[in-house]
């Protein structure tokens, strides 16, 4: 069973979802209470399941292929040019708020 906090729900297990495509997609550099390094999350509208997504930590990144891996193992695919959705930025501001997010820089570029 899936937890709703504030209307956001995790997404499926990386057996059942081991890829994720996101299109309208931004990357954003984060500091966490509690967490000693910076981590850069991908955020963007998932394809699959045609909802806002904000990946974990990413731990690899392919600018030609656009693929990058996150800490959970999991791969992403960033469709297209960078972009803004509503769903996506409704996502990330919870979770920003949810993961006690302190300090936030875009760093799409």
């Amino acid at each position: 069973m899936l937890t709703n906090i504030q209307n956001i729900w995790p997404i499926a297990s990386i057996s059942e979802r081991p890829e994720v495509t996101l299109r309208d997609w931004q990357v954003f550099e984060v500091q966490q209470l509690g967490r000693a390094s910076k981590t850069r999350h991908f955020v963007g509208y998932c394809i699959e399941d045609q909802c806002g997504q904000v990946s974990s930590a990413v731990v690899q990144f392919d600018p030609k292929t656009m693929h990058g891996v996150t800490e959970s193992g999991r791969v992403y695919r960033l469709l297209g040019k960078p972009g803004w959705h509503s769903d996506a930025d409704y996502v990330w501001k919870r979770w920003k708020r949810i993961s006690s997010v302190t300090v936030e820089v875009d760093v799409t570029d």
